[in-house]
């Protein structure tokens, strides 16, 4: 929710055909891929076996369904002006937290799963079902439809006196704002900071587990790699750090200044500008998702065979390895 930091009306601040030329692209490649990634997910590789392939496609329709929202977006951000009405204005909104903080948790389940299939092989397997799968995200949706109402709500269109037009995604009220830092700051705290932690817990077990294995060869033929396991997790911690943990930082900063809780001189331009830029690298993770199941689809097939098989802890490993690129 940007700033009215200025009266000037034109669309010249580098906010608007910075974000024009982002979403623009992230829809450009966003849309074909996790279209192209979910048909392959759900009609190749099917639901009803792997759970892998049901977080990855969860994950998936949370992209595809923030990037169908672009168009709204870049329409606005290249003519400064609403005229779509106010249930259009707060849907691109929601879809935008929407997908934040699903990924969120589904990258999580995924981190998680993948663990288990590691440190705890054997113990963890009534855990990795099918079933039990399609319960873990029916509970992230549940949280999400329960989060989309009120940050739908607090999305409204407004008009902007000083400019004589409508205005959506951003110079929002007071009152507005208190509620949506409000609200980020619970899903921050719940919907980031505490998967990160998930994530990197998860991260560090397996490093520690694969100090004391040695590599076996599995009766898929797969090749087991250390060193491409401790990369498969680093990844993911990486880009969930650099798409999510700076734009709620920069947001966060922005809104303590903004309230007059966080004081100093010429910082609310350097935060608002801080906050623009990283929101951009957030809406990116909808185009990198797509391009980690496309270079995983091989290993992904290979897992049927490989199940039957998976009794040894070296076998985990395979599994491990069958479900890259969640």
């Amino acid at each position: 929710m940007p700033h009215n930091n200025t009266e000037n009306c034109s669309i010249s601040h580098f906010r608007y055909p910075l974000f024009t030329s982002t979403y623009s692209i992230v829809l450009i490649f966003g849309l074909p891929l996790n279209s192209l990634s979910l048909w392959i997910l759900v009609c190749r590789n099917g639901l009803k076996k792997s759970v892998p392939v049901i977080y990855m496609a969860n994950l998936a329709l949370s992209d595809l369904l923030f990037t169908l929202s672009l168009p709204f977006r870049i329409i606005y951000f290249a003519t400064g002006e609403w005229k779509m009405g106010n249930i259009l204005c707060m849907i691109p909104g929601t879809f935008f937290a929407v997908n934040i903080y699903s990924s969120s948790l589904f990258i999580t389940l995924i981190s998680v799963d993948r663990m288990l299939a590691v440190v705890y092989p054997l113990r963890s397997r009534q855990f990795r079902t099918v079933p039990m799968a399609w319960v873990f995200c029916a509970i992230v949706w549940l949280i999400i439809v329960g989060m989309a109402v009120p940050t739908a709500l607090n999305h409204p269109e407004n008009m902007d006196k000083n400019c004589n037009v409508m205005r959506c995604f951003e110079k929002y009220s007071d009152t507005n704002w208190k509620n949506g830092f409000t609200i980020l700051c619970c899903v921050s705290f719940f919907g980031i900071l505490v998967p990160f932690c998930i994530i990197l817990g998860c991260t560090v077990a397996v490093v520690r587990q694969l100090k004391g294995y040695s590599m076996a060869t599995s009766s898929c033929n797969t090749e087991l790699s250390k060193s491409k396991i401790v990369k498969l997790f680093l990844s993911n911690l990486l880009i969930y750090a650099i798409c999510f943990i700076p734009f709620h930082i920069a947001f966060i900063l922005f809104g303590l200044n903004k309230l007059g809780i966080l004081h100093g001189n010429n910082t609310l331009q350097l935060y608002f500008d801080l906050h623009t830029v990283t929101m951009c690298m957030a809406s990116t993770n909808s185009c990198l998702d797509p391009l980690i199941y496309y270079f995983s689809t091989k290993t992904i097939q290979g897992r049927a065979r490989c199940d039957s098989a998976s009794k040894t802890v070296g076998l985990g490993l395979v599994q491990s390895m069958s479900w890259n690129g969640q």
